[in-house]
């Protein structure tokens, strides 16, 4: 079968001729050699030579196929045929009185010249241009306000840059550019074309001293004379900044150049001088996240917000390295709270070396002193705020001796440190500085409460302690001993349930009595005719919960919590307010 064919409609109107709307309509104004392959493609259509092809037409009509294709995919346009395939290619016409398609008029004699300088460039450079390459080149021009002179310096660049790849959306995405920034003439794209040559040496040696792959565009040759010449800094010293970026592109040297023009330096030394001082900060950043154990993403952030400060205050490398794992120790594990502690330092002229060496023995001495706390008093929680308190403590003139007493005594209180510092401020009012005299004062009470009456034997016992103390403590204890036997009961509860829910069939039957309630509610409101037999459902599922409950050892009564007290529920009070009966046996415990 031939490459060409009627398409149904054309076969249905039986033309073996041409007709006049192509001849009065379309022949005018189209190229010679497009309507000789119009009229042969015709005559392909109806002849029955089956294995005539694409080369055979070029072959007669002593041309190359792409310049064929080009011709359809012209006629293409006006909607006279339709290319059904383009490998094998094959063409099938349609009816010209039902042709609407009308491509953009163009002047080919206005750009003569410039298809004859575009096809010989292109050939240069190993590529041919068709006929429908060279309508996108004119319709560009036409479209766009560039001189065709210009653009042909454009396609000679992109030719230089791409070789034999170089493809036309390449070319004409250059010049779009070139046309975003006002460059449409040939003087102005020679100027800026002049400019990118001038500096190609330079922008390659900074590719390869930042160890960019590639090959540099006309962005870059921008971005190197926004540098040199609006910034003014020289290519030295651009280079500079390029080897402290070491690993980079042109958009982060950039940024770094636009850095460094904010901050005034533009001079080689002090750009160098500049950047070897942010590295060396830069590097104590890290060493002082991995001391505090936090993760630094970007640590120029980081420099610009503490570590430059810190050093301008006067602090070395190690003064910082040692508070910051003194901060570790603490729980305090970011760069705002080891800032915290330096702006706290430098306002008490805590800077030298010296003195914050001083510093932190002091607080390593606390935090020794806080683990033998710990170590006698198990609730005492390690956190900045309890940590503080070991310096107020000493400040009233208690020593570790005596503080370490007033833990042991706060051992079984829920909130230790709260509790060693009513101790403590009670010694403190009766002047009770050492741990003789505390001591003493403990065994005295002793003594006086198992010689007093048992109403008296508890607040003589803590005579050391104010009256609002001793009533704050003893309520804790009697909360701590209701809330043990309340979790006790709910605990148990929740086995028995749990142990129930193992019984195939007990979860549904809990669900379908769930919604039985639900219908129940509905029934006395709507239908009341249907209670009964809603109560009997209810009564079945009953039973066999009961029954599903005794198969795993259990009474409906074991799935809710059995309270010691019934009355008040494990909650020392009744729900008019009053104290229940076992409020004075919870006394007792």
């Amino acid at each position: 079968m031939s490459f060409c064919s009627f398409s149904k409609e054309y076969a249905e109107n039986d033309y073996t001729s041409i007709e006049n709307r192509f001849i009065t309509k379309y022949l005018p104004e189209a190229d010679g050699f497009f309507v000789k392959v119009y009229l042969y493609g015709l005559f392909l259509c109806r002849s029955s030579a089956s294995d005539f092809s694409l080369a055979s037409l070029a072959e007669v009509l002593k041309t190359t196929e792409d310049k064929i294709r080009d011709a359809f995919c012209f006629w293409q346009d006006y909607d006279l045929v339709e290319i059904i395939s383009k490998e094998p290619f094959a063409v099938s016409y349609l009816p010209v009185r039902t042709a609407t398609g009308r491509p953009t008029r163009i002047n080919y004699s206005r750009y003569a010249d410039f298809n004859k300088e575009l096809l010989r460039k292109m050939s240069k450079a190993g590529k041919d241009v068709g006929y429908a390459q060279s309508v996108k080149y004119m319709q560009f021009l036409d479209e766009n306000e560039m001189q065709p002179q210009a653009l042909l310096l454009i396609v000679e660049y992109c030719i230089s840059k791409q070789g034999e790849a170089v493809s036309p959306s390449y070319i004409f995405n250059k010049a779009k550019k070139f046309i975003r920034e006002g460059l449409c003439t040939y003087e102005q794209v020679e100027k800026a074309l002049s400019s990118y040559n001038a500096h190609e040496k330079e922008v390659a040696a900074l590719f390869a001293v930042m160890n960019e792959s590639g090959a540099p565009d006309e962005t870059d040759y921008s971005l190197f004379s926004r540098w040199t010449e609006e910034y003014g800094f020289t290519y030295s010293a651009v280079k500079v900044a390029a080897k402290h970026l070491k690993k980079g592109t042109m958009r982060g040297l950039d940024g770094l150049i636009r850095d460094l023009y904010s901050r005034g330096k533009t001079a080689e030394k002090e750009i160098d001088a500049y950047l070897t001082q942010r590295e060396a900060l830069t590097q104590e950043v890290y060493r002082i996240a991995r001391k505090l154990g936090a993760k630094v993403d970007n640590p120029a952030a980081y420099v610009d917000e503490y570590a430059e400060k810190w050093f301008n205050c006067g602090f070395d490398e190690d003064s910082l390295s040692s508070l910051a794992s003194y901060c570790f120790k603490c729980g305090l594990t970011d760069f705002a709270a080891l800032n915290s502690l330096v702006e706290d330092l430098f306002e008490k002229g805590i800077v030298s070396p010296e003195s914050v060496r001083e510093f932190l023995q002091a607080k390593n001495d606390d935090l020794k002193l806080f683990e033998r706390l710990r170590s006698v008093c198990a609730n005492l929680k390690k956190s900045p705020a309890n940590l503080a308190m070991i310096s107020t403590w000493k400040s009233w003139n208690f020593n570790a001796e005596l503080i370490e007493e007033a833990a042991k005594r706060a051992s079984s209180s829920a909130a230790p440190v709260a509790y060693m510092n009513k101790i403590l401020s009670e010694w403190k009012r009766e002047n009770i500085f050492s741990l003789d005299e505390a001591q003493k004062e403990i065994a005295a009470s002793a003594y006086a409460g198992r010689t007093a009456a048992p109403a008296d034997q508890s607040k003589t016992a803590n005579r050391y302690l104010s009256p609002a103390v001793v009533a704050a403590d003893e309520r804790s204890a009697r909360e701590r001993y209701y809330a043990a036997l309340r979790e006790k009961a709910l605990l148990k509860a929740e086995k028995n349930r749990a142990k129930a829910e193992r019984q195939t069939g007990f979860s549904e039957t809990e669900k379908q009595l769930s919604k039985m309630e639900i219908d129940l509610a509905k029934a006395e409101m709507f239908s009341p005719e249907t209670l009964p037999a809603l109560r009997e459902e209810k009564k079945a599922l009953l039973a066999r919960r009961r029954a599903l409950l005794a198969a795993a050892g259990l009474t409906e009564a074991d799935l809710s919590p059995s309270y010691v007290c019934p009355k008040c529920k494990d909650t020392g009070y009744l729900k008019n307010g009053a104290a229940c009966d076992c409020y004075k046996l919870a006394e007792k415990h």
